[in-house]
């Protein structure tokens, strides 16, 4: 059972925890606290195993020191004890278990860690063990061990030995019975001589959270506030940076969240999806001071560190690779970048998404759109295996695809044997890193490559004033490098499949629609604009849309998507053609007039597209428009035609690109070629007079000759 893992709980009233032979169904009358018994309601989260089923008692080590086995050096070690069953235990003790011999190899560490059996010997000297008298229902009490080095029951070789406390407690027939128990990892490398090589580590650290805002860039509640106040899961995670030396840590942002905490910085506002749909303003959001001191102290401890980029809200490529919309991830990609440029940060983006979760698509679109490094879990390669004589999977693989061979960082989602998730504590953490690196270091030979630990998105490592997690940098064995170490090792070739797990969910298909519906409005939009500055505001807010940290709120995020999705369409509305209803063309050539507006408060510029259903009616092209905001403008089109008949035309707005936007004009045009008519019958008719004159003149010049007429008498 995990170290830390149990921390105390609220009392379980529906679960009947107390069934297996203890005195948990009723209070025992004669119980009283021991002096030293601390009692305290039971906070929550308690990991509970198998005997705290049984037994209703939870037991935890928050405590550890020192942080290594050091010979000459006392072992102090401090928790709780709470009870989360029904019933009263009686005079508990606590006592401290700790292993022999100690583990030398991986499988042994991740056997022995992952354990909660009973396991090597119990120190039961007086006062070596505390007793913390009864435990009633709901409370919680705090214990403390101080074992001097010398009583430790140690074989002295190097390795990893397994710690821990068990709970002992009198049942209801007099006996003495474990109640609960909880145990870590502690190395001892003082005795090896001469110390092996340090083992290569690669701490990847993910500052992340969902990003609830509206088009307006009013906030949708206070949950960023919360987490970055104190207490709060983000300002947990700036403390425990700055608890670490320098050039330790791999710190991983989503821009996303810094560019909010800014905004918050600066003073905001939050309306709830009620509040806007009235065209409410909002109210004051009460985090600023908060948002600037949080925003000032993660500058100052990730100067200390190696900071990269996240692509833009973390997009589900893979989802979005699936629905062949590798542009959301191109627009994540390229906000980060230019947010890189804005701050003046020399950093690369990176493709992380949610805890590693990819597919092969998901890389590949990741890599195209310009994400220099991709993270994928160690869970998604499902046929990854260890490499020749090692024990260890591969830190890097190269990957066939259709574009070429692809290089992905891989992240283990255990460290020592132990599941690393959001409630893994700081305590934990810190064991299982010495440890394995420990094991590492004795099975040189065997760990070709650094070993990359990233720690889970959504992670909150509490307060851990009281766990000194620098001291897991001076060991011996452990030996931070960057993420460069890990792309300058030898990739193992992966020709495997890449697939999400079944706790991996893809996006559902109306999250798809409905982001399909945002790409094409907002990126319709931002193409009218003339100032096309809110291109880059658009491709932030599309790429939060696609974001795999939302998975668990899916009907809250499709309500935001669908409402910028709507606005984005009223504001294209508001862009209009105008014409007449009816057009009569009385010659080859002809004009008609249309007008254009612009209802928008910014400029556009846009295309005027005029087609007639009749290839014979021909259109002049029409030169690019720019209308400033509220401008309305009346062009005339030009129109040849040649032949009679009715033709119905339809004028269509686009922008620039080619994207078509906005209500048709559609309207007949009748052609007549009248013109050429007339002419024909003029000209034919002239014939006719010159050819009457010229047959009288023949006639006359026969009849009378050229004579000239005689002139009448007077």
């Amino acid at each position: 059972m995990s170290a830390a893992a149990v921390t105390a709980v609220l009392v379980l009233a529906c679960a009947a925890l107390a069934s297996a032979g203890g005195p948990a169904d009723r209070r025992d009358p004669t119980a009283d606290p021991a002096p030293e018994a601390v009692a305290t309601s039971a906070p929550l989260d308690v990991a509970a195993d198998r005997l705290t089923d049984q037994t209703g008692l939870a037991v935890t080590i928050d405590a550890l020191s020192p942080a290594a086995l050091e010979p000459g050096n006392r072992l102090r070690l401090s928790g709780q004890v709470t009870n989360v069953g029904r019933g009263s235990w009686r005079d508990a003790q606590v006592y401290l278990d700790i292993a022999y011999d100690p583990v030398t190899t991986k499988g042994a560490l991740d056997d022995a860690n992952s354990s909660d059996e009973p396991f090597g010997t119990r120190i039961v000297e007086f006062g070596l063990f505390d007793r913390i008298g009864a435990v009633p229902p709901g409370t919680t009490t705090s214990y403390r061990l101080d074992v001097p080095y010398a009583e430790l029951p140690l074989s002295g070789a190097a390795g990893v030995h397994r710690v821990g406390v068990t709970v002992l407690v009198t049942n209801r027939d007099g006996e003495r019975v474990e109640a609960a128990r909880a145990d870590t990892v502690m190395p001892l490398v003082a005795a090896s001589d001469p110390t092996p090589p340090p083992a290569e580590v690669v701490i990847v650290v993910p500052v992340t959270a969902p990003i609830a805002r509206h088009q307006s860039g009013n906030f949708l509640d206070e949950r960023i506030a919360g987490a970055i106040s104190a207490g709060g899961r983000l300002r947990n995670l700036v403390d425990l940076i700055e608890a670490v030396p320098p050039d330790t840590l791999e710190i991983v942002v989503d821009p996303a969240l810094l560019d909010a905490v800014q905004d918050m910085s600066d003073g905001y506002a939050v309306t709830t999806r009620q509040e806007e749909a009235d065209q409410g303003s909002g109210r004051n959001g009460t985090g600023q001071v908060e948002a600037e001191e949080w925003l000032a102290d993660f500058q100052t401890v990730t100067a200390r560190q190696n900071l990269l980029l996240m692509a833009w809200g973390s997009p589900d490529a893979s989802a979005l690779a699936s629905q062949r919309m590798p542009g959301v991830v191109a627009a994540a990609v390229r906000a980060s970048d230019e947010f890189a440029v804005d701050s003046g940060l020399i950093t690369p983006t990176v493709s992380w998404q949610k805890n590693g979760a990819s597919t092969r698509r998901g890389l590949v679109v990741s890599r195209i759109a310009g994400a220099v490094i991709q993270f994928v879990a160690a869970d998604n390669l499902v046929n990854l295996r260890a490499q020749g004589e090692s024990a260890y999977l591969p830190s890097l693989v190269t990957v066939p695809t259709e574009e070429g061979e692809l290089t992905g960082v891989v992240t283990a989602r255990e460290l020592a044997g132990q599941r690393l998730t959001m409630s893994t504590s700081v305590l934990d953490f810190r064991q299982n890193l010495m440890a394995e690196a420990t094991i590492r270091s004795l099975e040189a030979a065997s760990a070709p490559s650094p070993m990359v630990v990233a720690l889970p998105f959504g992670w909150n490592p509490g307060d851990a004033a009281e766990v000194d997690v620098a001291t897991a940098f001076d060991l011996a064995t452990v030996e931070p490098v960057d993420l460069k170490a890990v792309t300058q090792s030898t990739p193992a070739a992966y020709p495997g499949p890449i697939r999400l797990t079944p706790a991996q969910s893809p996006l559902s298909d109306e999250l798809t629609d409905a982001i399909v519906r945002l790409r094409t409005n907002g990126n319709t939009f931002t193409s009218l604009l003339t100032d096309n500055a809110d291109a880059a505001a658009f491709d932030r807010r599309l790429a939060v849309s696609a974001t795999s940290l939302w998975l668990g709120q899916p009907q809250e995020r499709l309500a935001l998507i669908r409402m910028e999705s709507r606005a984005a369409a009223e504001q294209l509305r508001k862009v209009t053609v105008t014409g007449p209803t009816f057009v009569a063309l009385s010659s080859r050539s002809g004009r008609f007039p249309l007008t254009i507006t612009n209802g928008l408060q910014e400029s556009v510029t846009l295309r005027v597209d005029v087609r007639a259903q009749n290839p014979a009616l021909r259109i002049d092209p029409i030169a690019e428009l720019v209308l400033e905001p509220g401008q309305s403008r009346d062009i005339e089109v030009t129109t040849r035609s040649d032949s009679s008949g009715l033709t119905p035309v339809r004028v269509r707005l686009s922008t620039v690109d080619g994207k078509v936007f906005g209500a048709p004009w559609e309207f007949d045009v009748r052609a007549t070629q009248i013109g050429v008519a007339i002419w024909v019958v003029m000209g034919a008719g002239s014939v006719i007079l010159v050819g009457t004159v010229a047959f009288r003149l023949v006639r006359r010049i026969r009849t009378e000759g050229l004579h000239p007429r005689e002139e009448p008498n007077p």
